[in-house]
Order: structure tokens, then C-alpha cells, then sequence
């Protein structure tokens, strides 16, 4: 059972490394590097040089790229630019449209804090269903609740429970992840399932989401490029 935190996110290869021992030391057995959409260029070869870190040799290291997106048309155009590119598309969340738009399309592995700016969880019954049915994971970071304070706090909290009762009557895949751009932002796996019991996560409901959901993703996201539409798929070239 390999632990991972599935989004770490990259400045340049020096903090990039820090992080990723950091995380090594604390349990972690693998973990994605996410870079905004515009700075692609220096993931792909900050990854090749961590990747052969004999540091890092244990170390499962994947690419991820965070897409912020204005409309479903502009994420729409990002995920087909990346998706052959990254092991992992993420779709900032926050506007409506465009959280439906992530959880609509095959093509999108995340959806990362869908209740960005909102009140509201960012998802409901309709939005939850689709991303059951297209296997589209809901990232909960737990730095808005770490670097949050009193009512913003409390709010978040609250949106993640909502989240987590639509994810158990759906079953869309659910993800909880540091978003660590610092050494001290990270947490033990052990720290995160204790956290993760504030909004009302069972141990095994945490750890599924920290171990079998991540490598599932991992797994799966190669395929995803060939997904045209529902029972619809390219064939690789032979």
C-alpha cells in the first residue's frame, strides 16, 4: 500500500526536491507535481532531473498540470493541449460552469476545491452524478483549512462535508491532498487522517482516499486521451 500526496505544488527544481524529500521522509511513497497550464515547459524538465534523484530512487514522482480555466470552452481547449502531456489534468474549481464542464469530460482526471470563492460546496446531486459516471475525482486541499481562520474555517469545513455526503451516496472518487508549496505545509498521512475526521471522514474512507483512489488515478490517466465519449474510444496506433 503505497501512500501518496497527490498534489505538491512546483515553483523550480530546487524547492521541487525539498518538498518531495520532505514528503518522502514523512511516509509518502509517491506524489504529483502539479505546475500551472503556463509553465508546463519547466515541469517536464524539473521531472527529469528529480526523477533521477537516487534521493528519490523509491520516490514514484508523476506530472500534473493545474488548468484555470474562464468558461467550459477554455478548459475544454487546455485539457486537449495537455492531456498526451501530464499524467494528471487538474480543473481549478470554483466557477459553476466550468465545475461542470470538468465533471462532464472523461478527459479530466481532478477537479481540485470545486467551492473556491463560493458558499456553496461548487457541486451538487447533478454535477456529483456526472463525475461518478466519468470517473473524475474531487480534490479536497487541506490547506484551506490549515491556512484558514474562524468563519472561513469553519465554512470550509462545512463545504467538505457536504462534499464528502455527496461523494458516499454517488461514489465519485474523493482525493485529500496538502497542496504544499512549502516544507511546512506538508503532513504526515497519519496527521491527515486525523484531520480529516473534523468534517466526519471514516480512517478507511481517508486512507482509500490518500492510497487505492491516487493509484487509480495514476492508472487510469493514461487511457484517458483515447476517451471520446461514453462506450466511445480510440484505438492506439500498432
Amino acid at each position: 500500500m503505497k501512500f501518496f500526496d497527490f498534489h505538491i505544488q512546483g515553483r523550480d527544481h530546487d524547492s521541487s526536491l525539498r518538498l518531495l524529500l520532505e514528503a518522502s521522509r514523512l511516509g509518502y511513497q509517491g506524489g504529483v507535481l502539479v505546475y500551472p497550464s503556463d509553465r508546463y515547459p519547466a515541469l517536464k524538465s524539473d521531472l527529469e532531473s528529480l526523477r533521477e534523484n537516487p534521493e528519490l530512487r523509491d520516490f514514484e514522482i508523476a506530472r500534473g498540470v493545474m488548468i484555470n480555466a474562464s468558461d467550459p470552452r477554455d478548459m475544454r481547449r487546455s485539457v486537449n493541449k495537455f492531456r498526451k502531456k501530464a499524467d494528471v489534468i487538474y480543473v481549478s474549481g470554483g466557477n459553476l460552469k466550468v465545475n461542470r464542464a470538468a465533471c462532464e469530460s472523461r478527459r479530466v482526471d481532478v477537479l481540485s476545491a470545486p467551492y473556491t470563492s463560493r458558499r456553496d460546496p461548487g457541486i451538487n446531486h447533478v454535477l456529483a452524478r456526472e463525475a461518478a459516471r466519468n470517473n473524475v475525482a474531487v480534490e479536497l486541499p487541506l490547506a484551506d483549512v490549515i491556512g484558514s481562520w474562524l468563519k472561513v474555517r469553519a465554512r470550509v469545513l462545512e463545504q467538505f462535508r457536504e462534499i464528502l455526503k455527496l461523494h458516499r451516496k454517488f461514489g465519485f472518487p474523493l482525493l485529500l491532498t496538502s497542496r504544499a508549496s512549502s516544507i511546512y505545509d506538508l503532513r504526515t498521512p497519519g496527521d491527515i487522517m486525523n484531520l480529516a475526521e473534523c468534517f466526519g471522514m471514516e480512517s478507511s474512507e481517508a486512507e482509500e482516499s490518500l492510497t487505492s483512489t491516487p493509484a487509480s488515478i495514476l492508472e487510469d490517466s493514461g487511457n484517458r486521451h483515447l476517451l471520446i465519449a461514453e462506450g466511445v474510444r480510440l484505438l492506439p496506433e500498432s
